[in-house]
């Protein structure tokens, strides 16, 4: 599945900003983050991807807010699948995967890491060294402190 991946770099200018961003990239895919990303803005399927922009701008802040929102509403989903595993299974049987089908529910031990934020198909807001940016509070910190900060997005794949 592809993804609009924006990443919050430190660079002098647009150039290094650029260069960051690829080699975060190459970071998050050999953590198996993603399994590719496209290196070029023609190869991309959203606008402004391989553009980097000064993190202190309306429209980067927007891009990074929008991120969150996405993230948040996947965690809503992800949660009430939780909840629902929790009310209706053991401990032993959600360990051992003893789900029965439930449509419109993927019923798996794998919906708590993704509850985490911390994986790449729920986290497209990624901050300085690849780390995942999980929280509104998290993205605050960085849109208050905007200094030498760059949003890269990149489409990547998972």
């Amino acid at each position: 599945m592809h993804y609009l991946v924006r990443l919050i770099v430190e660079a002098p200018d647009a150039a290094e900003a650029r260069d960051v961003a690829e080699s975060t990239m190459d970071d998050l895919v050999e953590w198996h983050e993603f399994d590719w990303y496209s290196y070029t803005a023609e190869e991309s399927r959203w606008e402004d991807c391989w553009q980097p922009m000064k993190l202190s701008t309306k429209k980067s802040q927007a891009s990074a807010v929008a991120a969150m929102e996405g993230q948040f509403d996947e965690f809503k989903q992800t949660m009430e699948t939780v909840r629902l595993m929790l009310a209706n299974y053991s401990d032993e049987q959600i360990y051992n995967e003893e789900f029965e089908r439930v449509d419109g529910h993927y019923l798996s031990r794998y919906q708590f890491s993704k509850a985490s934020g911390y994986h790449g198909n729920t986290c497209q807001l990624f901050g300085p060294g690849g780390e995942s940016v999980i929280s509104e509070k998290g993205l605050e910190y960085y849109l208050k402190n905007p200094k030498n900060l760059w949003l890269v997005q990149v489409d990547a794949h998972n």
